[in-house]
């Protein structure tokens, strides 16, 4: 049987022995144990409860990263009194221990948090719920600008963001079936900086489309693609993200 260091204390002459705590005889001096997490559900296989009027309530729940690095994020939900949810989303490395905590607010919304490369640099990033509505969801996008840190670069809402060929990241939106807006931002730092937004809008029945067309709206990031308006529709109207919608 292996036996346990005793901790003594002498004092006045006599000594007095208690069984060291259990453990503690494993940890190396200067350094603290991780703290026990207790076992929580994978975020992949568990479904928010549509509780009607209440909203939306989510299970609190566990997601690995899809890489290499053995990190995970942990989402814990909090009601709120003005019938938002708070949620807690701990970036846990290997062995537990708790690399950033991300606090966010969250109204309405079935989906649970995602793991996903976004601007495709090779790391993973974080995007939680904000809000849904009939289709679309606002994200609040955490990206990772090294290992086990994030930063907060903005609130795109959509069905899906697209990393494109041409180095913008695109917000697809659906405004109904004959009708999306793709919005185009540039990652400027760590800003999600709106350049302009492409509304395509198709002819004649979903099922039987006789005819498409794609205007453009400046968002405020026009001029800097040093494009004039028609040049701006010409290539933004033609990326695959805005042109294959209704194919």
């Amino acid at each position: 049987m292996k036996l346990r260091l005793a901790v003594c204390a002498i004092a006045l002459g006599l000594s007095a022995c208690s069984p060291a705590p259990e453990g503690e005889g494993d940890v190396a001096a200067g350094t603290a144990p991780a703290a026990k997490r207790m076992p929580l559900p994978d975020c992949a296989t568990v479904e928010a409860q549509d509780a009607g009027a209440d909203g939306w309530k989510h299970p609190d729940c566990r997601l690995m990263f899809p890489d290499q690095s053995g990190m995970a994020i942990e989402a814990r939900y909090v009601p709120a009194e003005d019938d938002s949810t708070k949620v807690t989303v701990q970036v846990v490395a290997t062995g537990d221990a708790t690399l950033q905590t991300i606090d966010e607010r969250m109204g309405n919304t079935f989906n649970g948090p995602l793991l996903e490369d976004f601007d495709k640099d090779g790391k993973v990033d974080i995007q939680v719920p904000l809000e849904t509505g009939n289709v679309n969801t606002t994200w609040a996008v955490w990206r990772q600008v090294a290992d086990g840190k994030f930063v907060r670069v903005g609130e795109p809402s959509g069905v899906s963001l697209v990393k494109t060929d041409s180095g913008y990241i695109a917000a697809q939106a659906r405004s109904s079936a004959n009708a999306w807006g793709v919005s185009f931002y540039k990652l400027e730092g760590d800003v999600l900086a709106p350049v302009l937004t492409a509304d395509v809008t198709a002819e004649g029945e979903p099922d039987k489309i006789t005819g498409v067309t794609c205007e453009i709206t400046d968002d405020g990031g026009l001029a800097a693609t040093g494009l004039t308006e028609e040049a701006a529709k010409a290539q933004f109207c033609a990326e695959p993200t805005v042109a294959d919608i209704f194919k």
